[in-house]
């Protein structure tokens, strides 16, 4: 009798087992043939991380040697391109300009020569008249015609030589403005290297850095496998400091060549800051979203396993 209950409930619980594992197999067979008949969609993102720099930073040199006799501005004023920042001693080539100036002034040598050609020019019409009376003889009008070409030529080469007089003179006065230190961009001074009464040296030129912040740069490192969703003047979104601030930027620069150690490619961003509410130097980061693919085509198809 016992015999006989025990071989009833093992026949019922293997009955169990089976019903339960026919319908796993049954599921799982839909679900691969769910899975083979309509492929799985998938969106690949990678976060880049990234910081704030200036748009351009500039070291601002003299163009000549000296002394330093003025320095204009301080740490952290902000100027406008061509703005007067310092000036070396110009007072020995302020004077050669004055002179420059003076002989380039001085036209009373032309005058005279051009009344000379005046005169030339009329005894030249005379001795012509005379001449073709009878009056004159051939030497002597062919004396008078030379004379003319004599005075001629003086007025030229005083005419040469005023031009020369003017050439020394904007030579000089390039000279003068080569003493100006001047800013290069619209920007903001971060560091003065030298200060009024120190020399500049062929070797040691930098007065001081100037940065412009009016625009920020960013500059990320895309792996291989984003570069072809990036597009060179395409505006992207991006989120700044620890509120995360949502920004907007736009690709400026992509690098044709890649870093082979770590298998990525250079990307500049351009950020707009007019008003100079970002900060330079503060992390920045950006979510670069690859296009939907299927599942099935990240797979290696079959022998080229």
């Amino acid at each position: 009798m016992c015999l006989a209950i025990v071989f009833v409930f093992f026949d019922s619980l293997f009955d169990t087992v089976f019903f339960t594992m026919k319908r796993f197999s049954t599921s799982l067979r839909c679900v691969l043939v769910a899975t083979c008949c309509f492929p799985m969609m998938c969106a690949f993102a990678e976060e880049l991380e990234g910081f704030t720099e200036p748009y351009r930073r500039v070291d601002v040199p003299a163009n000549e040697i000296g002394v330093l006799s003025q320095v204009l501005v301080c740490e952290g004023d902000s100027v406008l391109a061509s703005q007067l920042l310092a000036r070396l001693d110009d007072s020995v080539l302020r004077a050669s300009l004055e002179v420059a100036r003076a002989a380039k002034d001085a036209l009373g040598t032309r005058r005279g020569a051009e009344a000379d050609v005046k005169m030339r020019e009329k005894q030249l019409a005379s001795y012509r008249e005379l001449h073709e009376r009878g009056n004159a003889s051939v030497r002597e009008f062919d004396r008078s015609e030379s004379e003319y070409q004599k005075a001629i030529a003086r007025l030229q080469a005083i005419d040469e030589d005023l031009e020369i007089r003017r050439l020394e003179y904007e030579r000089a006065k390039a000279q003068v403005e080569n003493r100006r230190i001047e800013a290069p961009v619209d920007g903001v001074v971060v560091e003065i290297v030298k200060d009024s009464g120190e020399f500049v040296s062929p070797t040691d030129p930098i007065v001081m850095q100037v940065v412009q912040l009016d625009q920020l740069k960013a500059v990320f490192s895309v792996p291989l496998a984003y570069c072809d969703y990036v597009k060179v003047g395409e505006t992207i979104d991006m989120r700044i400091g620890r509120a995360n601030r949502a920004i907007k930027g736009v690709v400026e620069y992509l690098s044709p060549v890649a870093d082979a150690e770590s298998a990525s490619v250079r990307v500049k961003i351009r950020i707009a800051n007019e008003q100079r509410t970002l900060q330079s130097g503060v992390a920045v980061r950006w979510v670069l979203n690859a296009p939907t693919v299927r599942l099935s085509e990240t797979e290696p198809q079959n022998g080229t396993r």
